[in-house]
């Protein structure tokens, strides 16, 4: 398939190259611009610039009933999410892990943890009242994101008080002692708008020690001056305590223990008050009719504890350094300071470059303590510092056209007792051919560099010779509308990652493997059948290969070959709106040698079975203040593993409801 897809993408390069109009001609082209906060940008849209791009809006949030940013994601061609022993909602975008991924809000990137010392984001995280959209890049992405999310990006925006005015009151609750509410309100005018939001959410989970509670708040200034000028404010903060899954025995439904990782043995552990801030200031002005910018600074801070109770323990596996008589804690603090400025101008009707630069200073410190003594520790640290650099021209040969061009360096210094330095330069280039009004091809390929985390240099299995992974991502699409009730979109991909960082398990020290390689298609297809009957179905063929440490080759950890979602929605009297969506997964490698856990699991696991759950909505809107509705998930109770001892939760019922004032 390699070649095939090579052959493809040179092909339709040749054929885009060789359409009429398609030179430096003098055919004038209307302006692409869209609207950041009041301040026309120049620069292309990332609607225009057409990766492949889902889109889900806060109606589409509403629609689903989505608590959160994992809820809203289920349905996403190519998404695929899974619960992990962190009590964390994970996925992985087309193959690639979370941990490759970026996660934007307002432009500016959160939960560095996750790329500073490997940890994992828990998308649960991410309560989505406050949301207004979220897209999700899965092709090469501009690089003005950085080239550094060798997975994807997901870009989310929040609301602001101009868009939505008057507040609203959310409650949800339902199985398992789930109880959350939101309270958000938003108003303003020209010259000044705000939005504000608050809630709290518990529950006491479907497993042993699953409990969570979190409180958070957010809100949104924005000022706009007379000089075609806006300031953005936006902050948020929440605070979480979170319990960590048990492990389950599928042979017999007991809890078990591994041997290895960080507390090997130790059965009850739990995240207190994880704790998270972000501050961030923009200044966006349009210098004239060729020239805007804008200007980021901003903060984020993670920090969290994670205890385990030494009396909790399985007496087969050995004590390393831990006490077995009393609770055991380890605690973790990230700050990210960063500032950006970004630029567009526009040289004439058919090219306008897209500049920036960034810098990041990100300080990581761990407890260090041997005895894991929650009240008695010192502190590991570590510093790591993020260059980058970016040119793009956006290049509009003529109306049916569409080319970017753009090249990005990076640079990370991470440093413990010394400094390990990495740099790497990698372009981007998409082309988007318009057909005709109902045809749009695209093709695009981009490089990406992930440099080595500061827990994978210098932690507990730290290797400070790793070498940055790399990757090459290729992709050709086309989105055709069929008629006026029926749209659909094809893409074709594949990412080849050289010098992969992997660890045979969480004793072992990192090092770089040959290579992972991940090949894909993914076919999407919207239908409106009648005014009141809505339906869609999307499928995602990934053919993934990784090596093992031994130097055997498999499909990446917990990555499907076959993935469906569908789904119908239809709009009844009275207010009465039905949806029904389907979700089918095929068997997912685990990578399980038997090595990791206790003799009580006699057998090992290399795959983890298919499944196929489907979910029910129904929902009434009363009138246009107020609605409510009930959640049915997994309505067959349909039992299968989300991640290796990790069973998915079984059927769960929510009743909610929404009032605006």
């Amino acid at each position: 398939m390699h070649k095939k897809m090579i052959g493809y993408l040179a092909i339709l390069n040749c054929c885009l190259l060789s359409v009429p109009g398609l030179t430096f001609a003098t055919e004038s082209v209307p302006e692409e611009s869209f609207t950041l906060d009041e301040v026309i940008v120049t620069a292309i849209p990332l609607e225009k610039y057409l990766v492949t791009t889902s889109v889900i809006t806060d109606k589409d949030i509403e629609a689903k009933g989505a608590r959160n940013l994992a809820d809203a994601l289920e349905d996403v061609p190519g998404v695929n999410l899974h619960h992990g022993k962190k009590n964390n909602n994970t996925l992985d975008i087309r193959g690639s892990a979370l941990s490759y991924t970026k996660i934007y809000i307002d432009g500016v990137l959160v939960d560095p943890l996750a790329k500073v010392s490997g940890g994992d984001v828990d998308l649960d995280m991410f309560p989505v009242s406050n949301i207004a959209k979220i897209e999700v890049i899965k092709g090469p992405a501009p690089v003005s994101y950085g080239t550094d999310a060798i997975g994807g990006m997901v870009l989310i925006t929040t609301k602001n008080g101009k868009n939505y005015e008057g507040g609203k009151v959310s409650v949800v609750g339902g199985s398992n002692g789930t109880l959350n509410g939101s309270v958000s309100y938003g108003g303003g005018d020209e010259k000044f708008n705000y939005y504000i939001n608050g809630g709290s959410e518990h529950t006491d989970g479907f497993m042993r020690n699953a409990d969570r509670k979190s409180t958070y708040f957010n809100t949104k200034l924005n000022w706009k001056f007379e000089n075609d000028a806006t300031l953005t404010f936006t902050g948020g903060y929440s605070d979480t305590d979170k319990g960590c899954l048990a492990p389950i025995d599928p042979a017999n439904g007991k809890p078990i223990s591994y041997k290895s990782g960080f507390w090997p043995g130790l059965n009850n552990s739990e995240f207190r008050d994880w704790e998270k801030s972000n501050l961030s200031l923009q200044y966006a002005q349009k210098v004239n009719s060729k020239l805007d910018y804008n200007v980021k600074v901003y903060r984020f801070t993670e920090k969290n504890g994670l205890w385990a109770n030494g009396a909790d323990h399985d007496p087969a596996v050995t004590a390393k350094g831990y006490s077995t008589s009393r609770w055991n804690a380890s605690y973790w603090d990230s700050t990210l300071n960063g500032v950006e400025l970004q630029g567009n101008y526009k040289l004439n009707d058919l090219h306008t470059l897209t500049f920036g630069t960034l810098y990041n200073d990100i300080d990581w410190k761990k407890s260090n303590s041997a005895l894991s003594d929650p009240y008695n520790y010192s502190w590991d640290s570590y510093n790591n510092k993020r260059y980058g650099y970016y040119v793009q021209d956006n290049f509009l040969p003529n109306e049916k056209t569409t080319i970017t061009f753009g090249v990005r360096r990076d640079e990370s210094e991470v440093t413990d007792t010394a400094t390990v330095k990495d740099s790497a330069i990698n372009p981007t280039i998409n082309v988007v051919y318009r057909l005709d009004n109902n045809n749009t091809l695209r093709t695009s390929f981009g490089k990406t560099c992930s440099f080595p985390t500061v827990d994978q240099l210098y932690g507990t299995s730290g290797n400070p010779d790793l070498k940055p992974e790399k990757a090459k991502s290729y992709e050709m699409g086309l989105k055709h509308q069929f008629d006026k009730s029926l749209t659909g979109d094809i893409a074709i991909f594949k990412n080849d990652i050289e010098d992969l960082i992997f660890r045979a398990s969480k004793s072992d020290p990192y090092k770089n493997v040959n290579y992972a390689k991940i090949r894909g298609v993914e076919l999407e297809l919207n239908k409106q059948f009648t005014n009141r009957l809505d339906g869609f179905i999307n499928y995602t063929y990934l053919d993934t290969t990784g090596v093992k440490d031994d130097g055997t080759t498999s499909m990446l950890k917990y990555t499907p070959r076959n993935m469906f979602n569908y789904g119908v929605i239809y709009q009844a009297d009275k207010g009465y709106k039905f949806r029904l969506t389907g979700h089918f997964s095929s068997e997912r490698a685990t990578w399980d040698d038997g090595t990791g856990h206790t003799a009580t699991v006699k057998s090992t696991y290399p795959t983890l079975s298919s499944y196929h759950v489907m979910d029910l909505q129904i929902k009434r809107q009363i009138n246009e203040n107020q609605d409510w509705y009930i959640t049915v998930a997994n309505i067959f109770d349909k039992e299968y593993q989300d991640e290796l001892f990790y069973p998915a939760a079984g059927r769960t019922v929510m009743v909610g409801a929404d009032y605006k004032f």
